[in-house]
């Protein structure tokens, strides 16, 4: 990336690219982030591995107006709370024994279509339907956690 305004445009085309991903937005439609929320996060791991300061991080956001550091600050927080407790809620599940690691299997198998995805969107002629039946298998993977027989009976 080139210093000055590039640097930042660059970056924010990058961000926009990532947030407009059909993927993205699936998985973002039913996670505990919001769209300004993770592009915060976005921006802060690119800006951090540019070694920004600070207070030019919010500059990497791709927002239709500038935000203030307050408002970058209090959003980048909420970001991070969100995937702590996202986390946290895994490792309580495990603790507690209604997640087991063949419960997981399914959600690492899925991830693993994921990269597979990413690799195959650039071509364009099978986008669709990588695309259809990676939201389908996401989508029943998904719903059968959500049942109640998916869950260890422990009681």
């Amino acid at each position: 990336m080139s210093e000055g305004p590039d640097r930042y445009s660059e970056a924010r085309r990058s961000i926009r690219n990532m947030v407009d991903d059909p993927v993205t937005k699936l998985l973002v439609s039913s996670s505990h982030l919001t769209i300004p929320q993770l592009e915060t996060l976005l921006a802060n791991s690119i800006s951090y591995e540019k070694t920004v300061k600070k207070e030019y991080r919010r500059l990497f956001r791709p927002s239709k107006s500038q935000i203030s550091r307050g408002s970058y600050n209090r959003t980048l927080i909420q970001a991070q709370n969100n995937v702590i407790h996202a986390i946290y809620t895994i490792l309580l599940l495990g603790y507690v024994g209604l997640f087991d690691d063949a419960s997981l299997q399914p959600f690492l198998e899925l991830s693993d279509n994921l990269q597979s995805y990413i690799t195959e969107r650039k071509d364009a002629s099978q986008t669709v339907e990588v695309f259809t039946e990676l939201k389908g298998r996401l989508t029943e993977t998904v719903s059968a956690l959500a049942r109640r027989q998916s869950f260890k009976d422990i009681l």
